[in-house]
């Protein structure tokens, strides 16, 4: 078998109601009951597929972490949940804690549509590492992945996935940024021997069922 890789986005951080702010590495925030609920029906639908699941890798902020956790519950209970560095949510410098309304007010409304739209890096707001880190932090990880017979499953933060969109070449529809994936969908790769293929990209476990995976 070759290297399979699920690689998933953490649930939700906020509730309904609450006010929605740019999170990142300072912003250590725990998952909400719907987040947790996220990590369960995505191990659910990892446990009806019984794929061989050899590693459960997440980012080390708390909400990578409970998100792998609820996984490992309900579809790899003899797995330890590994934590990678490479994996850790972009630190979003001037921007975190804040709202889009925010953002647009005091870096105005160009700076968050080049993130949104483009990924391009805001100069003023200092997001750290650098592009060129987390790109190579993202490379090497998959480059390891690529050697394993089984499965991977892999949980990570917005912008990390942003990173590993551009490096297999997903695209949103409007135009050339990374596309984006929701929170608690998962992508879904296969090492070829030469490449790797995308399976799924930002897909909920409903829409997982009719995959071929084998």
């Amino acid at each position: 078998m070759s290297a399979l890789v699920i690689l998933c986005r953490h649930g939700n951080t906020f509730a309904k109601g609450d006010k929605v702010v740019m999170i990142g590495a300072g912003e250590d925030l725990p998952l909400t009951e719907e987040g947790l609920a996220q990590g369960d029906e995505l191990g659910q639908w990892l446990a009806r597929e019984a794929l061989p699941i050899s590693r459960v890798i997440a980012g080390p902020l708390k909400r990578t972490r409970q998100f792998a956790e609820r996984v490992i519950i309900k579809a790899a209970p003899t797995v330890v949940c590994e934590v990678d560095e490479r994996l850790k949510e972009l630190d979003y410098g001037a921007w975190s804690g804040l709202s889009d309304a925010e953002i647009m007010q005091r870096f105005g409304a160009e700076a968050l549509r080049a993130w949104r739209e483009d990924a391009a890096w805001p100069a003023e707001a200092n997001f750290k590492p650098s592009e060129e880190a987390v790109v190579s932090q993202c490379a090497s990880l998959l480059d390891e992945l690529k050697a394993s017979t089984s499965v991977s499953v892999v949980v990570t933060s917005n912008g990390r996935l942003r990173q590993f969109g551009k490096l297999l070449g997903q695209r949103g529809g409007a135009g050339s940024a990374p596309a984006a994936v929701s929170t608690g969908a998962a992508c879904v790769l296969r090492w070829s021997g030469s490449e790797w293929r995308v399976i799924a990209w930002n897909a909920k476990p409903a829409a997982l069922n009719a995959l071929p995976l084998t």
